[in-house]
């Protein structure tokens, strides 16, 4: 039997965003201010949107798995917590980075940097696994995929648009073409038409053509968007 994985759209979506942060922090000569200020916002916004994520969890998630299994709940509140110490040091290590005198002082910051993004990195991708095999299974066991998909809609109303579009940037990037393809048609089932108009917008964009192609003709939608 198919397994429903509720936080995949998400998760996949935050695993691309820390990789391709990771990426650029390896590839950034931090003696460039110019390249190190890119990096610096790439790391700024990681950390929005995993903050983001954490606080849409927190108020929306949790609750209900609290409801039948309150220690399980409490688990992954406190490892949100740790998640936000090790996130403001991170960002903490970010803010000063341009206090460093000279090209050597910054990239020995640089270095610095990416020991502490290191940690973040790590430390996520085990408790975003972690939700998708516990808490993924309760909330099946608990409640129905109609349940939760109304929970998960509560976030996406509740998510101010401009963090909105910079998640759905990256859910497009990190999924496949079934899993997009999946929430493109219930964005076009529940949305208004200019929220679908701008997601299939933002899939051209960042999708290669075949791919793209793809998913528009099983959308039935014109490769091209006006």
């Amino acid at each position: 039997m198919k397994r429903t994985n509720l936080f995949l759209l998400i998760h996949q979506g935050l695993r691309r965003l820390l990789f391709d942060t990771a990426t650029l922090l390896q590839q950034t000569d931090f003696a460039d201010e110019a390249s190190a200020s890119s990096a610096l916002d790439a790391v700024r916004e990681t950390i929005l949107l995993f903050e983001t994520h954490a606080a849409h969890e927190d108020a929306h998630i949790l609750p209900a798995v609290a409801t039948y299994e309150p220690s399980v709940a409490d688990c992954f509140e406190k490892e949100h917590v740790e998640d936000l110490r090790i996130g403001q040091e991170l960002i903490a290590s970010a803010e000063t980075f341009f206090l460093a005198a000279n090209e050597d002082g910054r990239r020995e910051r640089g270095i610095e940097l990416q020991t502490a993004y290191h940690a973040f990195l790590v430390f996520n991708l085990e408790h975003m696994q972690k939700e998708e095999r516990l808490l993924n299974a309760l909330l099946l066991r608990y409640y129905t995929v109609a349940e939760v998909q109304a929970v998960q809609q509560k976030i996406v109303q509740s998510t101010p648009p401009w963090i909105y579009d910079r998640l759905a940037h990256w859910m497009i990037l990190g999924n496949n073409d079934a899993a997009i393809l999946h929430w493109l048609r219930a964005v076009a089932a529940t949305a208004p038409s200019i929220v679908y108009q701008t997601m299939l917008q933002k899939a051209e964009h960042l999708l290669s053509s075949s791919r793209w192609k793809m998913l528009a003709g099983h959308l039935n939608a014109a490769p091209a968007l006006v």
